[in-house]
């Protein structure tokens, strides 16, 4: 249990505070290398690992905090209205937190006793994150499935397409990295500087293959990530006129697509080399941050619902999926975890992915549950033209229809009937039967 001091009542401030310290952590490990390798300079190893023993104790601190809000959420329901995914979920985000607290507190106990730590504990905590990250999303991608397959609905759509991208893009980065893990001529990373790591990485065909496949993933899944938060935030066109909206909207895009110009040669490279470092590093940061400023855009569909609903419960599970769907967006970063340097900065980002992945499914199941279950909501709903509100609509609606065929079935298993042959229906066509009376109830009024 957390200390008292420790409590957190989540809000939209709080959880936009939250955000925000969790995308200033994780830009700053991801970049660290960047910077020292644009700029030739590097703080003294004393101070890096100073600095990477804080970002790890933000980490352990924010991540126990948000961990126990979602349970403390979780008490309120009863075991058997939980769904079992959730459950699930719950059981492997507490066992992954225990594993990375203890095998990074390992990794630091041997860089300041032995001034290296052995790469098998980098690559075991490669392994725990991305797979645990990766079994949690799967979870997700179900549940949206079924959501899409009991009511067509384009945003549910574009949403369940762009998680399976994400899915598969941890995969796919798992087997990179651990390419690159598995060629290191030493078991031990020892204390060096972070640009003779850098220089002295030499990429297979192989794991050049995979680092092009995981850009495509990455920037694919960003796009209809992006086209399903434009279309939940298209009423703004209206409040900030078109022009705002396309700037607003059109920006984060823009910001995360340029860096991929350098697949065509980064022509800045040569000059950066020979600039002073401040503008290299002042450059590196302000294009570093490419995927944490649409973390935040695709956060901020789930933030502004928030103040669209007076239901305590749904506005609490929005709060949890808007820190998810950041931090998991914001995590997905490589490219400094390939170098392995001493310290081992990008870790950090690498240890968020279960926990945003873990928040973005349990707010997102116990808003459709909550919806689901409750009358005077939906109709709320339906009397509102807000965008955000679409997708509640549409998962609420979908998990009211499979909770209803789950309880029919269970009257047909308890039900005896004397009749030689009953006639039993489908669950399609018990579904069939429950969209169509929902829809005569709700869309003809």
């Amino acid at each position: 249990e957390l200390p008292a001091y420790f409590a957190f009542t989540l809000n939209r401030r709080n959880a936009f505070f939250t955000i925000m310290i969790i995308m200033t952590v994780v830009i700053f490990d991801s970049t660290i290398v960047a910077i020292s390798s644009y700029s030739g300079l590097e703080a003294p190893e004393s101070v890096n690992i100073i600095l990477f023993l804080i970002i790890f104790l933000v980490f352990a601190i924010v991540s126990s905090v948000l961990i126990k809000s979602v349970k403390n959420i979780l008490n309120s329901y009863s075991y058997a209205s939980i769904s079992r995914g959730l459950r699930y979920s719950n059981s492997i985000m507490i066992v992954a937190q225990i594993l990375t607290i203890s095998l990074i507190s390992l990794i630091i106990l041997q860089i300041l006793i032995t001034n290296q730590y052995s790469i098998t504990s980098l690559r075991v905590q490669t392994y725990i994150s991305h797979i645990s990250a990766a079994v949690i999303l799967s979870f997700l991608v179900f549940m949206f499935g079924r959501w899409l397959a009991s009511k067509r609905n384009y945003t549910v759509a574009i949403y369940t397409l762009s998680f399976l991208l994400v899915g598969i893009n941890l995969i796919v980065s798992l087997i990179y990295l651990d390419a690159y893990f598995s060629v290191s001529p030493k078991p031990d990373v020892s204390s060096y500087p972070i640009v003779s790591y850098v220089t002295n990485l030499s990429p297979s065909v192989t794991t050049e293959l995979f680092s092009h496949l995981s850009d495509i993933l990455s920037l694919t899944s960003f796009l209809f990530l992006w086209i399903a938060t434009a279309n939940l935030l298209k009423q703004y066109r209206h409040k900030l006129g078109q022009a705002r909206f396309l700037v607003l909207m059109g920006l984060p895009l823009i910001y995360y697509v340029y860096p991929f110009q350098s697949f065509f040669g980064d022509p800045l490279f040569p000059f950066l080399q020979s600039v002073p470092p401040s503008f290299s590093i002042t450059y590196v940061l302000t294009f570093s941050a490419t995927k944490q400023v649409g973390a935040l855009l695709f956060s901020f569909a789930f933030l502004t619902a928030y103040s669209l609903i007076n239901d305590e419960r749904v506005r609490k599970s929005l709060l949890m999926s808007a820190i998810g769907i950041a931090i998991l967006v914001g995590s997905i970063e490589i490219t400094p975890l390939q170098y392995h340097v001493y310290p081992p900065y990008g870790i950090i980002t690498m240890t968020f992915l279960p926990l945003g992945t873990y928040l973005l499914f349990a707010g997102i199941l116990i808003s459709a549950k909550n919806i689901s279950r409750d009358a005077e909501l939906r109709r709320q709903f339906y009397k509102r033209a807000e965008s955000q509100l679409n997708l509640l609509r549409a998962i609420g609606i979908s998990e009211m229809e499979k909770e209803i065929v789950m309880q029919v079935r269970s009257l047909e298993d308890n039900i005896v009937v004397s009749a030689p042959e009953p006639e039993t229906l489908s669950d399609e066509k018990v579904r069939e039967i429950i969209h169509d009376v929902l829809s005569e109830l709700y869309y003809s009024k």
